[in-house]
């Protein structure tokens, strides 16, 4: 079954997608003219971040039945209605944060209490909005873990870029690389394994049993899904940690590893339980 042009749901996602496409442009198009250099490097080192959930869906083919279109689809949304609702939505829960407990106290618990709230919600709606359009196709739990994982990673591409061309403005040394590669080593190589794209695809796994099952009890695995990836992703944000109990730049790494661990190990149990109990999907067209 093709997704029909004309459904809600793809309005719905052409609308929003268009829209927020604009304002992401409007906020970093002046900044990437002015350090062109810089802003190449940034886009080619966060794109990475695709190349591993790329890989997986090729190693997971025989599993999975929703075409690349829906993938793309997926990773657009995290990249723009993700990105730029989350930027909004968290900016004004700070600010009530701020109103309600004091700017010192929502400078440190607002990256804790608003941002996974706002952004892991505003994602799996788009995986949800994804899986309404092409309805017909999904498979299983690992199309939404491989939905959920493009759809993160759109949103940590753009993140990781817009934090790689900040730094490079606040460094004050020009059209210069080294800024990106150091936002890249610290955002991409340390955090970004246990990020946004693993997040999303706990999210997935879980809307997808839900459209897949259609029970009572599946839409509360979904609903519980969202709920366990916010608190993960609150617990990567807090302060928990983060000196590595004095112990050097080898406790930092450990904390890092302590926070971000279960939620990588939890996609690598779900992919195993799936595989284990899915169907291979049977031969025919993917485009």
């Amino acid at each position: 079954m093709r997704p029909d042009p004309t459904s809600p749901a793809q309005w719905t996602a052409a609308l929003l997608i268009g829209a927020a496409a604009i304002l992401l442009l409007y906020n970093t198009l002046p900044v990437a003219l002015a350090y062109p250099r810089a802003g190449t490097a940034a886009l080619v080192l966060f794109a990475l971040f695709a190349v591993p959930f790329a890989v997986m869906r090729r190693r997971l083919a025989g599993h999975l039945a929703l075409p690349a279109a829906a993938l793309a689809l997926g990773l657009v949304w995290g990249a723009t209605v993700a990105v730029m609702t989350s930027l909004f939505g968290s900016r004004a829960l700070h600010g009530l944060l701020a109103t309600a407990h004091g700017p010192a106290w929502a400078e440190r618990w607002a990256p804790v209490l608003a941002a996974p709230l706002v952004e892991e919600v505003v994602k799996a709606a788009g995986v949800v909005l994804v899986v309404a359009i092409f309805w017909g196709r999904l498979h299983g739990v690992l199309d939404g873990i491989v939905l959920g994982a493009f759809c993160g990673a759109g949103f940590q591409i753009v993140e990781g870029y817009a934090f790689a061309m900040s730094s490079t403005v606040v460094n004050r040394a020009g059209d210069a690389v080294a800024p990106v590669v150091a936002v890249f080593l610290v955002r991409g190589v340390l955090a970004g394994l246990w990020s946004h794209a693993i997040f999303t695809a706990i999210a997935g796994a879980g809307i997808a049993y839900a459209a897949t099952r259609r029970t009572t009890r599946a839409a509360w695995v979904a609903a519980g899904s969202v709920a366990g990836v916010i608190v993960l992703h609150a617990v990567w944000n807090s302060p928990l940690l983060r000196d590595g109990l004095g112990l050097g730049s080898l406790g930092v790494l450990g904390g890092i590893m302590l926070k971000g661990l279960p939620a990588v190990l939890i996609v690598w149990w779900l992919v195993r339980w799936a595989r284990r109990t899915e169907a291979p999907v049977a031969v025919g067209p993917r485009a």
